[in-house]
């Protein structure tokens, strides 16, 4: 599968926003929300499966920081952190579901090679889960399925839209550069500095570190929508190059070119603006489908939850198996 935009990336940073509106109506495994006159029938998750996704965020984070992580109390309401994975994991699983719905629309599902590489991600899953997961988790085999499914499915609907999106974006425009700067207030010293660089041969940067007036001598650089002096001037020279003196505000500047293509920010930045691109041409589609249909999972079994006790459950690879398989 393409590289794109990887939703699992939200769920494993911990801090998901809150992507549905709330429409409660009743209590059960279905719901009927009424969307522009008509009403849609939404089956929610089942308890198991959620469990699946909960008992790996759970281990996860008891991984890194010991179970003592769900006493800390976040936000300025205080919420305990166990309440917040578990609503950050109802979030992930109600745009799962959203995804899916798109997914319908359009007429993308899941074909028979799919299925048969779902199965074998399934079926890894199943076999690495102890009697302990088990317990904990209360799914069988068809409730995973089910979760990588609409995985799958909802990733398979980005990638529909991200593949005709052009994010071809030229070094040029995206090129960083590293600089060294020397800053002064006294015109004079500056002039004398410039002599002893271009004309008496002496060092930029031990002129820099004796002479410079501020804290940072090397710096990055990329190109702005409004590039000011010092911008313009840098990206015209060449590497190892030194300019004139330039005066911006009350302070005097000379810089040096010391690396006219800094390769790996360069691809970093190509790659952020790509992703942009990407992220923009989704959110295009799905937000005005997400103002129409508005949901949320109301099922009791998500106020029950919490982690206080001890679950005996250190499954953490619901992702990591996907990955292994799929990609």
């Amino acid at each position: 599968m393409r590289e794109s935009i990887k939703i699992k990336k939200s769920i494993r940073s911990g801090m998901i926003a809150a992507l549905a509106a709330a429409v409660c109506l009743g209590l059960g495994g279905c719901r009927g929300m009424k969307l522009e006159n008509k009403t849609e029938i939404i089956e929610e998750y089942t308890e198991p499966q959620a469990m699946i996704l909960v008992a790996n965020e759970r281990n996860r984070y008891e991984n890194v920081y010991s179970d003592k992580v769900w006493s800390v109390q976040v936000g300025n309401e205080g919420t305990g952190f166990d309440k917040l994975t578990i609503q950050n994991v109802k979030n992930f699983m109600e745009e799962i579901k959203l995804l899916n719905m798109l997914a319908a629309d359009r007429g993308i599902s899941v074909n028979s090679t799919e299925r048969d590489m779902i199965r074998r991600v399934t079926d890894e899953y199943m076999n690495s889960l102890s009697e302990a997961d088990l317990s904990y988790i209360g799914c069988d085999r068809n409730d995973v399925q089910t979760l990588y499914t609409d995985y799958y499915t909802a990733e398979k609907l980005i990638n529909s839209i991200t593949e005709t999106v052009d994010t071809e974006i030229s070094d040029s425009e995206v090129k960083v550069i590293k600089i060294a700067e020397i800053a002064t207030s006294d015109l004079k010293k500056a002039k004398a500095i410039l002599k002893r660089i271009k004309i008496d041969g002496e060092s930029f940067s031990s002129m820099a570190s004796r002479y410079t007036e501020t804290d940072t001598i090397e710096q990055t650089l990329m190109r702005s929508n409004t590039p000011d002096l010092i911008e313009r001037t840098a990206f015209s020279l060449e590497e190892g190059q030194t300019s004139n003196i330039l005066a911006e505000g009350d302070m005097y500047y000379i810089i040096n070119c010391v690396d006219g293509y800094a390769e790996t920010e360069t691809l970093e930045r190509k790659e952020r603006l790509s992703k942009a691109l990407n992220t923009k041409a989704v959110r295009e589609i799905l937000d005005p489908y997400r103002a129409e249909h508005n949901i949320k999972f109301v099922n009791r079994f998500w106020n029950d939850m919490d982690f206080s006790e001890s679950s005996g459950s250190s499954v953490s690879n619901f992702f990591d198996v996907y990955d292994k398989i799929i990609g």
